[in-house]
């Protein structure tokens, strides 16, 4: 992976697996307590090992790499394919490297336990982004959006869009990750309410991927005669879904979770009714402002929550600006926004 710009990066193999990507200009540090640099500042290596590459991901990973070069820190990239057993060997290999800190967005919840406790036993901290793991108390912190809330703001927004009737299918993202369980119970718990609204089936995106979206949406289509609704736990799986219903010349609304550029884009053309805003660059950036804090030394949280916000036709030139059109501009003061917010408590908060 080559980013072209004013970032120093470049790759590097480590036992034939480990991507690393590095943002910033100093020495390497030794682990655990960083190095310093001529200007008497601190400089950290930070080890990242996230589930996959997908445009969520992507876009966090643009956050991280601001808030990492405003702030002397060296990222190592890893993107494990939404492979269990490739990010407990990525996990591994970050620590045999010695890195300050580990920040991890678990492929499962039922995961990473000896790879954590490994690196507790060696001094680094680890600190779940995003998504989290079932033994958080090995978790040194940890930046989760609030799933369940977010589950439950898509499933109201279809649901008063249909006034409260019609048949919904239900797309999954990636099945046993924290964030699926808690979106899946969170849709489910709202349309319940709904006596008229009848839920025809739920099923997995694998990967959170388009072309799976499109896959699982195409079977449905042909299984069930009428579908008023989709209801996606991503983006991505409803852009997937989207498509298939184009394909087959229908028009079914759509809800899901993420904001991501192309989601804003479809709600902005009326192919979405709404998702819920989970700005990547926020939220993957301010795993990284909590690991500083952490090797710094300074006051942290054991857990910071990420609340989402809603966005519909009404509201979706208000968050293009950060998420599309002007995202330049926003990650310029993305560091300081991000410092301003763990003081002020309120992470999601995108006005300086």
């Amino acid at each position: 992976m080559i980013f072209i710009g004013r970032h120093r990066i470049f790759g590097l193999v480590l036992g034939g697996l480990l991507a690393v990507v590095l943002v910033g200009c100093a020495a390497q540090a030794p682990a655990g307590g960083g190095a310093t640099d001529t200007s008497g500042n601190k400089h950290y290596r930070i080890g990242v090992t996230v589930y996959g590459q997908g445009n969520f991901i992507t876009q966090g990973q643009e956050g991280m790499m601001a808030y990492a070069k405003a702030n002397n820190i060296d990222l190592l990239w890893n993107a494990a394919n939404n492979d269990v057993n490739t990010q407990a060997s990525q996990m591994e290999q970050l620590i045999a490297a010695g890195v300050d800190a580990i920040i991890i967005v678990p492929v499962q919840y039922d995961s990473l336990s000896t790879q954590i406790q490994n690196a507790k036993d060696k001094g680094i901290p680890v600190i779940a982004v995003n998504t989290t793991v079932k033994n958080t108390d090995l978790l040194t912190s940890s930046v989760q959006p609030d799933d369940v809330a977010a589950g439950e703001g898509t499933a109201e927004i279809m649901a008063k869009y249909l006034n409260g009737t019609g048949n919904v299918v239900i797309l999954q993202c990636v099945l046993g990750s924290s964030y699926e369980l808690a979106r899946t119970k969170g849709m489910e718990t709202v349309l319940a309410k709904y006596p008229n609204i009848k839920v025809l089936t739920k099923g997995e995106a694998a990967n959170n991927g388009r072309a799976e979206g499109a896959t699982r949406m195409k079977n449905w289509l042909t299984a069930f005669p009428q579908i008023d609704g989709v209801v996606s736990c991503g983006d991505d799986p409803g852009l997937g879904a989207l498509q298939a219903i184009k394909e087959a010349g229908k028009k079914i609304p759509i809800t899901a979770v993420d904001g991501v550029q192309d989601g804003m884009l479809a709600i902005k053309s009326g192919d979405f009714v709404g998702t819920m805003l989970q700005h990547g660059r926020m939220e993957l950036g301010t795993g990284v402002a909590v690991a500083k804090l952490i090797l710094d030394k300074k006051p942290y949280e054991k857990l910071y929550t990420y609340k989402m916000k809603p966005i519909t036709k009404d509201n979706v030139d208000q968050y293009m600006e950060h998420v599309v059109t002007k995202k330049d501009d926003f990650l310029k003061i993305l560091p300081g926004l991000i410092d301003q917010n763990l003081k002020s408590g309120d992470i999601s908060n995108e006005n300086l």
